[in-house]
């Protein structure tokens, strides 16, 4: 118990030091609807979205516990931020060239994201989601997907018994209940629709060569035992709806929206490149 609250802690400890400082010298101004206090440390105070600050940076394994079992130690972790941060501002830090080179590429960062993210807010719109959608992918084709049926039995004998029996008129599903090994069985044996490649070779074989309505006239045999198969039916599989889709358009749409901005910027820029010694890089010759 005390390893895991000891690990629990170092974690919250770099979660509350991976980001920019908590709201600071809080006298209950304009955060304070909806935003309690927490803790108070020589008067800066840590407030409820510093707390869910710090918790959104823990591990996702971490954060499957409920953020009031972790409450007590990330207050007392952010509180120790807090006052070695202070106490760096006391000795100056904050005004050292690493600090402010720290501070400066942080800053970097957080405005080149800023920058994709409004880009992306800009361009990335549900009309331009849905015009792709339109072009590539509504009216595309998917592959051939049979419904099918089967009974599983252990030999060879006992499959050509049961198709003997249903030239018979017997009932398909019924024998599939009581007859089959299988875990469809209680089904009547239905397997739904699938493709080719969601199926051993045999029985994929035998069932896309098998017209629908109809039941194979032997057994086909795998390494799960003999299977008496009947089609049901024989469908192209539907494209993807817009819904299923969207992540897809959203990650290609995205990339090339950053892509092509990123290509417009580098056209207006003047950019030297230089080798690790610092000598310029030789332009490749034109052709």
């Amino acid at each position: 118990m005390k390893r895991t609250f000891i690990a629990l802690a170092a974690l919250a400890f770099a979660a509350a030091t991976a980001g920019p400082a908590f709201s600071q010298q809080g006298s209950g101004g304009e955060q304070a609807a909806g935003d309690p206090v927490v803790a108070r440390v020589n008067g800066s105070e840590i407030r409820q979205s510093d707390l869910a600050v710090a918790f959104s940076r823990l591990p996702a394994q971490i954060q499957q516990l409920p953020l009031e079992t972790l409450f007590p130690q990330l207050v007392q972790q952010l509180v120790d931020v807090e006052l070695m941060s202070a106490a760096g501002r006391a000795s100056d830090l904050h005004n050292s060239q690493d600090v402010l080179d720290r501070v400066a590429a942080f800053e970097k960062v957080a405005v080149q994201q800023a920058y994709v993210e409004g880009l992306i807010g800009e361009q990335v719109t549900e009309d331009k989601l849905r015009a792709n959608y339109d072009a590539t992918i509504a009216q595309t084709e998917g592959p051939i997907e049979v419904r099918a049926s089967h009974i599983l039995v252990e030999s060879e004998e006992e499959g050509a018994d049961i198709i003997k029996a249903l030239e018979g008129g017997a009932d398909f599903a019924e024998l599939a209940r009581e007859r089959s090994t299988g875990p469809s069985g209680p089904r009547g044996g239905d397997l739904g629709y699938f493709v080719r490649s969601a199926m051993v070779q045999p029985f994929a074989d035998a069932s896309f060569s098998l017209e629908p309505g109809t039941v194979g006239p032997d057994p086909v045999q795998t390494q799960f035992g003999w299977h008496v198969i009947k089609v049901v039916d024989k469908r192209r599989r539907p494209a993807p709806t817009f819904e299923e889709s969207r992540a897809q358009l959203e990650e290609q749409l995205t990339r090339e929206v950053i892509t092509t901005h990123i290509s417009d910027l580098r056209a207006d820029a003047k950019i030297e490149l230089f080798n690790l010694d610092g000598s310029p890089v030789e332009s490749a010759p034109r052709q």
